[in-house]
C-alpha cells in the first residue's frame, strides 16, 4: 500500500492540470495545447474539410468530445490535445477533451460505449491495451475490438524500463540479482504491467507488480521516490523525467531517436530461444498504440468524415511540427489500416494464449 505521505508529496509535484479543456476552430493559427494551464480558446471562422455534405453539415457548430483515460497531462492527454486545435478546424466544431481516469485506461472505453453512437464522442486510447484486455478476458470488458470504428494511429513509442536516480537496483545485472523487485502499474493488462510481467518471465526477475496508480506522472514519481524500485512507460510519456530517472533498457523492436544510448532488451540480454515468443508477440501488439476511435453504430458517413478529418490533421505540417517540438512525434496509420490491424492482432496469440495469459495476468501480482 502506499503511504498518504507519498501521495502528498505525488500531489505537491504532480502535473499542473489543465482547467480549461475546450478547443474552438481557428483557421489562421495552431495553437500547442498540450502541456500548457489551460487550453486556447480559437474563435475564428472553421475551414471545412470537403466531406459528404450530410455528415459536414452534421458536425459543423456542434460540440466533440475527445474522450481520454488518463489524468490531465498524461501522454493520452497530450496527445489529445496537441491535435484538437487542428481537428476543431477541419470539423469546423468544438473540440473538447474530457479526463475518464481508471481501469488502466479503459474506463473511457466503457464509457465511449455508453454514449450515443452519434459520432460526437471519439476516444484517443490506447488499441495495444484494449486488444490486450478482450484477448485476455479482463472482467469490464463491454467492447468488441474488431466491431469498434478505428479512425486513426497517433503514434507509436517503445517502452522505457527505468529505476530512480538512487534505486537500490540501479542498473539490469543488478535488477537480476534483486530477491524483490517491484514496479509501479494502473492495473493488470493496462498495456504497463503486462510489459513489466514479460520482461520479468524472460529475465527471470523476483518481481511484484503494484497495481493502483493513476498515471504516467504518478507511476513515474513512485519510481523518482523510490517507492517501487523501478518503472516502465511508453518512452515519450517517460522523457520529460529523464533527468530524474535512469533509463535501463527499451521494449521495441529498435533504439528510440530521443534516447540513443538506451540498449533495447534484446541487446541486453540475449532471449532465450523458448522466451523469444512473447516478446515478439507483445512487441507486434504494441504497434497498434496511441488511437483515435468511435463507437459501432456510428453512422459510416461520419465515420468516413472523421477519418478523412484525422487524415488531414495527422499529416499537416504544422502538427507534425509542433508534436515534434515537444517530443510527441506523430506516426499516422489511416482508420482502415488500423482497422484491419486490430483484426489480425487479436489472432496473434494462437494456440499460445493460455501461456500469454498466465504469464502477464498471474505470475507476478
Amino acid at each position: 500500500m502506499r503511504s498518504s505521505q507519498a501521495d502528498m508529496s505525488r500531489s505537491d509535484t504532480f502535473l499542473s492540470i489543465l482547467k480549461d479543456n475546450v478547443v474552438r476552430p481557428n483557421r489562421r493559427n495552431f495553437v500547442a495545447l498540450a502541456g500548457s494551464a489551460a487550453a486556447a480558446r480559437l474563435i475564428a471562422a472553421p475551414a471545412v474539410i470537403a466531406a459528404p455534405a450530410d455528415a459536414g453539415a452534421f458536425y459543423r457548430g456542434k460540440t466533440v468530445r475527445v474522450l481520454v483515460g488518463s489524468p490531465p497531462g498524461g501522454g493520452y492527454d497530450i496527445y489529445a490535445r496537441l491535435v484538437a486545435p487542428a481537428l476543431a478546424e477541419k470539423l469546423g466544431a468544438e473540440v473538447l477533451v474530457e479526463n475518464k481516469a481508471g481501469n488502466g485506461g479503459l474506463a473511457a472505453l466503457a464509457t465511449l460505449l455508453t454514449r450515443p453512437a452519434d459520432g460526437l464522442t471519439i476516444m484517443n486510447g490506447s488499441a495495444e491495451a484494449a486488444i490486450l484486455s478482450q484477448m485476455l478476458g479482463r472482467p469490464g470488458v463491454t467492447w468488441d475490438v474488431i466491431t469498434l470504428q478505428w479512425l486513426a494511429k497517433l503514434a507509436t513509442a517503445p517502452k522505457l524500463w527505468f529505476a530512480g536516480k538512487t534505486a537500490r537496483y540501479p542498473t539490469v545485472a543488478d535488477a537480476r540479482k534483486a530477491p524483490r523487485l517491484t514496479w509501479s502499474a494502473t492495473g493488470p493488462a493496462d498495456d504497463i504491467s503486462d510489459v513489466q510481467a514479460i520482461i520479468s518471465y524472460v529475465l527471470e526477475l523476483h518481481s511484484k507488480i503494484v497495481v493502483g496508480y493513476r498515471g504516467s506522472g504518478d507511476m513515474s514519481l513512485a519510481v523518482i521516490s523510490n517507492e517501487v524500485d523501478c518503472g516502465l512507460l511508453s518512452a515519450d510519456s517517460a522523457l520529460p523525467h529523464v533527468d530524474s530517472i535512469k533509463p535501463l533498457a527499451l521494449f521495441g523492436a529498435k533504439r528510440w531517436a530521443h534516447l540513443p544510448d538506451v540498449p533495447t532488451l534484446r541487446e541486453i540480454a540475449p532471449l532465450p530461444a523458448d522466451k523469444a515468443w512473447i516478446v515478439d508477440l507483445r512487441e507486434k501488439i504494441g504497434e497498434a498504440q496511441r488511437a483515435m476511435v468511435a463507437a459501432p453504430g456510428v453512422p459510416a458517413d461520419r465515420v468516413e468524415f472523421l477519418r478523412a478529418a484525422f487524415t488531414k490533421v495527422l499529416t499537416d505540417p504544422a502538427v507534425i511540427a509542433e508534436g515534434a517540438r515537444t517530443n510527441r512525434e506523430l506516426e499516422y496509420m489511416s482508420g482502415a489500416d488500423l482497422q484491419t490491424m486490430v483484426a489480425e492482432l487479436m489472432k496473434a496469440a494462437g494456440p499460445r494464449l493460455p501461456e500469454f495469459k498466465k504469464i502477464v495476468l498471474d505470475t507476478y501480482f
